[in-house]
């Protein structure tokens, strides 16, 4: 069960994940920024068999939101999708838009040791890859090539760095 708000990100209660897919209900999701010690992103590829923007790439980690908090998302998403877990802060949510197919995305950062980095493991069911790419090649790729990359990555690099990676992504 997923976790159905309004326009507000009030909730509302809980739905089926499928009864989602109509659009005509809004969800919430949590994403997460990993970078390594040499400041790269890792970005996973999303499976041909997801519903939602398969085969683009997106956070290092991105989950819907289930009876729980954006927070409580993030943790339980991050051991199921990469296998480790890290300390991470929340950055900013980007509001409901018409192509994030109805939902309340929230950027969480985090950051991971070269030995965590090195016991990262996707699941193939989420994911077909997994890579470690430097922050101003993802921003120029973003701005280049759109619709290789989910709409809420787009947003969140675009405003990361309109606004200052300092501001978002400092140690």
């Amino acid at each position: 069960m997923i976790s159905e708000v309004d326009m507000d990100d009030n909730f509302l209660g809980l739905r089926a994940r499928d009864e989602f897919y109509s659009g005509n209900h809004i969800h919430r999701a949590s994403q997460l920024i990993l970078l390594d010690p040499e400041n790269r992103i890792l970005l996973q590829k999303r499976s041909p068999g997801k519903f939602w923007f398969p085969n683009r790439y997106t956070y290092s980690v991105s989950g819907t939101v289930a009876d729980e908090s954006y927070e409580a998302c993030i943790a339980r998403e991050m051991l199921e999708e990469i296998g480790i877990s890290v300390p991470f802060r929340r950055l900013f949510k980007i509001p409901c838009i018409r192509e994030n197919k109805g939902a309340y995305h929230t950027i969480f950062s985090g950051r991971c040791s070269e030995e965590a980095a090195s016991l990262i493991r996707y699941d193939p069911e989420e994911a077909t890859s997994v890579e470690w790419v430097e922050l101003e090649e993802l921003h120029r790729a973003v701005k280049a090539e759109p619709g290789n990359y989910t709409p809420a990555l787009r947003e969140g690099i675009i405003k990361i760095f309109k606004e200052g990676c300092e501001k978002y992504l400092k140690n």
